[in-house]
């Protein structure tokens, strides 16, 4: 037998290396939608810096340290709260284009549903609308989520105006104007308001407008003098 016969034999009779796992706990399945969840509750709750991550890890029953395994810190959780929620809205509104339902009633629905969503998150969007004139890369994400909602509704609008349900206009700019009420409209409510009263006053406001042939024909007295 030669040299390499025998260095061959041993190379095959050797054992195959042991594989070690990943140092740290195998990740939990639904862990990370546990945590949104349970950060979702928190930050609807408080001001962006009155959060502490001990408080999250905390309400989703685990340490700090597995926190930080999934969220490099609270802007971070922050972030993937708030762009989590954004998409859960803009598949509710996919949804509502989907049924077929005069254009009129559809922006009535996008409105009910998006309301609906930020009834409970009026501060929860505090932080990234601070930030709006001062873009870093997560704004910008912001804004590009963003846009994909406005894009959605100004196709809803431009269906109404096709419809004959709205006025010829700039539909870029009517659905800018919509998502503004709704977003006044929710920041400034009173406590006793109800969200059916607020859906039906801006569906009314944007549909009809509040101004009176009275009002009209005043505009126009002046632009003529």
């Amino acid at each position: 037998m030669t040299d390499w016969s025998v260095m061959k034999m041993t190379s095959l009779a050797r054992a195959p290396e042991t594989v070690h796992p990943p140092r740290g706990r195998p990740p939990r399945p639904g862990l990370r939608e546990s945590i949104l969840q349970a950060a979702e509750g928190i930050f609807t709750e408080r001001d962006y810096h009155e959060v502490q991550m001990d408080d999250v890890a905390s309400a989703c029953g685990v340490g700090k340290g597995t926190l930080y395994r999934y969220f490099g810190g609270k802007r971070d959780l922050y972030l993937a709260v708030m762009f989590d929620g954004i998409e859960r809205l803009r598949r509710e509104i996919e949804t509502t284009l989907r049924t077929a339902a005069p254009p009129a009633r559809t922006i009535e629905r996008i409105v009910r549903c998006t309301l609906d969503f930020f009834w409970d998150r009026r501060r929860f969007f505090a932080l990234i609308h601070q930030h709006e004139l001062r873009p870093d890369r997560d704004v910008e994400e912001w804004f590009r989520q963003r846009q994909q909602l406005i894009r959605m509704v100004q196709q809803a609008i431009d269906q109404a105006i096709d419809a004959g349900h709205l006025r010829p206009t700039d539909s870029r700019i009517a659905t800018e104007m919509l998502f503004g009420m709704m977003r006044g409209v929710n920041r400034y409510r009173a406590p006793d308001d109800r969200i059916e009263v607020l859906v039906a006053a801006v569906v009314d406001m944007f549909m009809c407008g509040i101004g009176t042939p009275a009002g009209r024909r005043a505009l126009s007295r002046v632009e003529e003098a």
